[in-house]
């Protein structure tokens, strides 16, 4: 498809931008980024629609680097939270408690245990799996987003309630892979905001019943698929 030159860019990632374009946003990947993984994020957006855990809706274009996105007026959580919104950790760990609260049933969504080992190497692999098998026996499995963050979370100028974008990671694994996943993230970028991260989700935590060495377990698995995208 071609723009009429009246797009607006309002956002900006390692493969793709996205576009205001007459009422709509659009995702434009790079050439390079393989159309099978585009499907598979569109396919991943409509599970989390039949889900209602996202109301942001994607439409085929002619072009398949091309994504037609619901437009969602307002700004990503990660503005507030710089500018002294400390509330923004509790909204964090109240999108974990309703992405882990959404029935799994007739979800059409791959366990993490299925693609984890994607572009690792054996060692990584002997590694990772052990703990993911381990972890899936012993707590009960659920919708992760596994990519929760500031960014990722969008408050609407209309103040209507916040909304959780970019599903691509989303996986039906244990609740602790999605704390853990966002514990690197934290980790690798604030150590003020890491503390203050584990001290709001500490009660989650132990009402889960998840251990320290299950918590750090998870840790270990997700910074390996975490250096794995770098």
């Amino acid at each position: 498809m071609d723009f009429d030159g009246s797009q607006v860019l309002i956002g900006k990632g390692a493969q793709a931008d996205v576009f205001r374009y007459q009422g709509y946003a659009y995702k434009v990947y790079k050439s390079s980024y393989p159309a099978e993984w585009i499907a598979f994020e569109k396919d991943q957006q409509r599970a989390v629609n039949e889900a209602g855990l996202c109301p942001i809706r994607y439409y085929d274009t002619d072009d398949a680097h091309i994504i037609r996105m619901d437009l969602i007026e307002g700004e990503v959580l990660e503005k507030k939270v710089r500018e002294g919104y400390i509330e923004g950790f509790g909204l964090l760990t109240s999108a974990f408690r309703k992405v882990h609260a959404a029935s799994v049933e007739g979800i059409r969504m791959p366990p993490l245990i299925a693609t984890a080992g994607m572009g690792l190497s054996e060692e990584e692999k002997d590694t990772i799996f052990p703990i993911i098998e381990k972890l899936s026996g012993k707590y009960p499995s659920c919708i992760c987003h596994l990519d929760m963050h500031f960014l990722n979370i969008m408050l609407p100028s209309d103040g209507s309630e916040y909304k959780i974008i970019d599903w691509m990671n989303a996986r039906i694994a244990p609740a602790v892979f999605d704390y853990a996943r966002t514990y690197v993230i934290f980790d690798e970028f604030s150590q003020e905001a890491l503390a203050i991260y584990k001290q709001v989700i500490a009660d989650d935590i132990v009402a889960l019943g998840i251990s320290d060495e299950d918590f750090q377990d998870a840790v270990t698995v997700c910074a390996i698929i975490r250096e794995r995208e770098k």
